[in-house]
């Protein structure tokens, strides 16, 4: 009776082989449902990191621009926003100024005044064409020789960049402060265009666009004006 008990309970070769089976469509269910989650994720943060980047690029360039200092000035030069196309046309614009809101590279925040050059270089680590967005800094402005500046790349993978100034009555493309009685604009557009993951259909990046407009501090352009107005 003890040996028919333990018959019994022992399983059978066949509820072995369906137990097995249902193993199998159970970790094939969870290895698909952890590949989809994972893809995912990465294909989020593809499209995410580089926008964040240009955003914190831009924010950048917002605090540089409030601490825009007038062309004339003590240890100022020109402000000059150049128009310029890149390749396949796009635009690549730059822009030269001098400002009171400088950070260092290395982590480290360095406060005074600064040369600041934003500009476009083609990033030799693709071949897709696309930018890198550089932000270079002088701060020894008072230096007897050339002094090499600090070079930041804010983001990768930028397709254009397109900046426009307003005048007061109008965009326009381009500014030259020595042309125009050492004059500020009133305000700066900054129009980029960031590639993110590949379409799987086509090939081709997807592009996001970024548009963003600040007013330099009134005190600054109205002084100005006022005093070439007198």
């Amino acid at each position: 009776m003890a040996g028919a008990a333990r018959q019994r309970r022992a399983f059978t070769l066949l509820e072995l082989l369906v137990a097995m089976a249902l193993m199998v469509v159970a970790a094939s269910c969870l290895y698909t449902a952890l590949y989809t989650g994972f893809r995912a994720r990465r294909s989020a943060m593809s499209a995410v990191e580089p926008t964040a980047l240009a955003v914190n690029a831009i924010e950048l360039l917002k605090q540089d621009i409030y601490g825009v200092l007038t062309p004339d000035g003590v240890l100022a030069g020109a402000f000059v926003g150049t128009n310029s196309a890149g390749i396949k046309g796009v635009d690549a614009d730059s822009l030269d100024f001098y400002t009171t809101h400088v950070y260092a590279a290395d982590d480290e925040v360095a406060a005074g005044l600064g040369q600041i050059e934003l500009m476009l270089i083609e990033d030799d680590d693709t071949d897709d064409g696309t930018y890198q967005l550089v932000r270079r800094v002088t701060t020894n402005l008072l230096s007897l020789k050339a002094v090499d500046p600090d070079e930041q790349i804010l983001c990768r993978s930028v397709v254009s960049l397109n900046l426009r100034y307003f005048d007061g009555d109008g965009w326009v493309e381009a500014w030259d402060s020595t042309a125009d009685a050492n004059s500020l604009p009133q305000a700066v557009e900054i129009d980029i265009e960031i590639a993110h993951d590949k379409d799987r259909r086509t090939g081709e990046p997807r592009k996001r666009r970024l548009v963003q407009c600040f007013a330099i501090p009134c005190g600054v352009w109205a002084r100005k004006e006022s005093e070439s107005e007198g």
